[in-house]
C-alpha cells in the first residue's frame, strides 16, 4: 500500500501557523482584525503577481521584469485616466479605461517576454533582465524620475478601497461608525487563485505547462506546442501584473516611477519557491504560492511589530529563500534514494 504524499506546501503552512502563534504571543495586537486585514491588503498585489509567476516557473522559466512592468503599466494607466477625464469622459468610464489600459499593457509586455523566450530562444533570465531595465527606464523617462498622479477620479479612489464588513467598527469610541473593509485587491487575489487552480488542473494549457516544465524535449515529441505554451504563460503573467498595477495605483492614487514595484519580482519568486514549486519546473502548487505570500507578509508584519530594522527584512527574506530551496533539494534527494532502494 503506497504512502500518501505530503503536499509541497505542507511545511510552509506549518511555518505560517507557527509564525502566527508566536507573533500573537509576543504582541496581542497581531490578531486584531484591522492588522489581519492590513496584512491581506499589503500582500494581495504580490499574491496576484506570484500566482502568474507560478505558471512561468512551472514551465521552467522566470520573469524578472514584473516590478518594473507594474510601475510602467500603473503610470501609463494613470495617464490614460487623466487624459480621459480631461476629454470630458465620466469618472467611472475613465477608471474602467485606465484598468483596461493597464491590463492590456501588461499583457503586451508579457507577450514580448514570451516572444523573446519562445521564438527568440533567449534564456528567460537574460530576456527578462533586459526588459526589466527597459520598462523601468521608460517609466522614469516619461516623468523625469517623478511620480504619476491621478487628477481627482472618485471611482479610481473607490477601486482602491473595499467592501464594508457588516458588524465591524474601527472608529474610536463616540466617533462616527467606520466599518472595517475587505480590500478589493484581496477579493481579486482570491478570484485569480481560483482561476489559476482551474487552469492548471482542468485545462489543456495547464497540463501542457506542467509537461513542458517536466521535460521539454518529451513534450515536443508528444506534439505539445511548446513555443505557444511559453508565450501564453508569460502573457498571462503580464496581464496579472497589469491587474496588480491597477489595484496598487488605485490604493495610493499615484505611482513612483523609480520606486514602485521595486523588488516585487523577488517577493513573487520567493513566495513561489517557499510554496514548494521547483525552480526547474514541472512540479508546484498554486495553493502553496498563496501560503508563501502570506508567510512573507506575516514575517514582515512581525518584524515591524518587534521594531526590527527595516534593512534586515531583506536578509531574512533571502535566508528563507535559501532554506526553501535547500529543503527542496534534500526532499528530492531523499525521494530519489527511496526510489532506488
Amino acid at each position: 500500500m503506497s504512502r500518501r504524499r505530503t503536499p509541497p506546501w505542507f511545511w510552509a503552512l506549518c511555518a505560517l501557523a507557527a509564525m502566527c502563534v508566536a507573533t500573537a504571543c509576543v504582541d496581542r495586537s497581531f490578531i486584531k482584525p484591522v492588522n489581519l486585514v492590513n496584512i491581506l491588503k499589503n500582500n494581495s498585489v504580490a499574491g496576484i503577481v506570484a500566482t502568474g509567476m507560478t505558471l512561468v516557473i512551472l514551465l521552467g522559466g522566470i520573469d524578472l521584469s514584473v516590478g518594473a512592468l507594474l510601475a510602467l503599466a500603473g503610470g501609463l494607466g494613470i495617464s490614460a485616466i487623466n487624459a480621459a477625464l480631461g476629454a470630458g469622459v465620466g469618472q467611472g468610464t475613465a477608471c474602467l479605461l485606465g484598468a483596461l489600459a493597464m491590463v492590456a499593457l501588461g499583457a503586451a509586455a508579457g507577450a514580448a517576454n514570451g516572444l523573446l523566450v519562445a521564438r527568440g530562444g533567449m534564456a528567460p533570465f537574460i530576456a527578462t533582465l533586459g526588459t526589466l531595465v527597459s520598462f523601468r527606464s521608460v517609466s522614469v523617462w516619461i516623468v523625469r524620475g517623478g511620480q504619476y498622479f491621478c487628477g481627482g477620479c472618485a471611482a479610481f479612489v473607490a477601486a482602491g478601497r473595499g467592501l464594508p464588513i457588516p458588524g465591524t467598527n474601527i472608529a474610536r469610541a463616540g466617533a462616527r461608525r467606520i466599518p472595517l473593509e475587505l480590500p478589493y485587491a484581496t477579493i481579486a487575489w482570491v478570484l485569480v487563485l481560483l482561476a489559476a487552480l482551474w487552469l492548471v488542473h482542468r485545462t489543456r494549457l495547464g497540463r501542457y505547462i506542467v509537461a513542458v516544465g517536466s521535460n521539454e524535449r518529451a513534450a515536443r515529441y508528444a506534439a505539445v506546442p511548446v513555443r505557444l505554451v511559453k508565450f501564453a504563460a508569460y502573457t498571462i503573467l503580464g496581464a496579472l501584473t497589469g491587474l496588480g498595477a491597477f489595484l496598487y495605483s488605485s490604493q495610493y492614487t499615484s505611482v513612483n516611477s523609480a520606486v514602485t514595484g521595486l523588488n516585487l519580482e523577488l517577493d513573487a519568486i520567493a513566495a513561489v519557491v517557499i510554496g514548494g514549486t521547483r525552480m526547474e519546473g514541472g512540479r508546484g502548487s498554486i495553493v502553496g504560492t498563496a501560503v508563501g505570500v502570506l508567510l512573507l507578509g506575516v514575517i514582515r508584519n512581525m518584524m515591524v511589530m518587534l521594531g526590527v530594522n527595516s534593512y534586515a527584512q531583506g536578509l531574512v527574506q533571502g535566508l528563507i529563500i535559501l532554506a526553501a530551496v535547500l529543503a527542496q533539494r534534500l526532499a528530492a534527494r531523499d525521494s530519489s534514494s527511496s526510489a532506488s532502494a
